[in-house]
């Protein structure tokens, strides 16, 4: 099982955060599995981090977080990255993609929304005074109804 099946999104998020901004500092192999790095806050707050590679879950933080506990917090993830450089490329395309994928989705909302906004202008602007106050009473009727009925 690897550092990605076992972490949220939001540690392995903000611990690439920490690793692109180079908080890993001191970054020493101490075993063929084992090493150990010093991880900056931004408050230049130090955290001691020692990193198992073959069992993640036995990798230690002295953070509020992950201190006594077998969690992976960001300043684990920062060194994991720390120590292999390609997975945090491919994390990054990862996370490029997602982005690119939210924003081309939110484009195609925006469309759809604006496009819905027209048809429905083009329909009131068509209608009669008359019909637009009887629709709205209509309308805010069902409104007021809807709310009375739970109340």
């Amino acid at each position: 099982m690897g550092i990605f099946d076992i972490t949220s999104y939001n540690s392995l998020r903000r611990g690439f955060d920490y690793y692109e901004s180079k908080r890993v500092s001191k970054l020493t192999k101490v075993s063929d599995s084992d090493y150990e790095a010093i991880v900056s806050n931004r408050e230049n707050h130090e955290y001691y981090v020692c990193f198992n590679t073959k069992h993640p879950r036995k990798s230690t933080c002295n953070c509020p977080h992950a201190e006594g506990r077998m969690i992976i917090c960001k300043h684990k993830v920062a060194v994991y990255f720390e120590i292999f450089p390609r997975e945090a490329e491919m994390f990054k395309e990862k996370i490029d993609a997602q982005e690119k994928e939210t924003e081309m989705l939110y484009q195609i909302h925006l469309r759809k929304q604006r496009k819905r906004y027209e048809e429905i202008k083009a329909y009131v602007d068509q209608l009669p005074l008359e019909t637009m106050k009887e629709n709205l009473i209509d309308y805010m009727m069902s409104e007021y109804d809807n709310e009375d009925e739970f109340s």
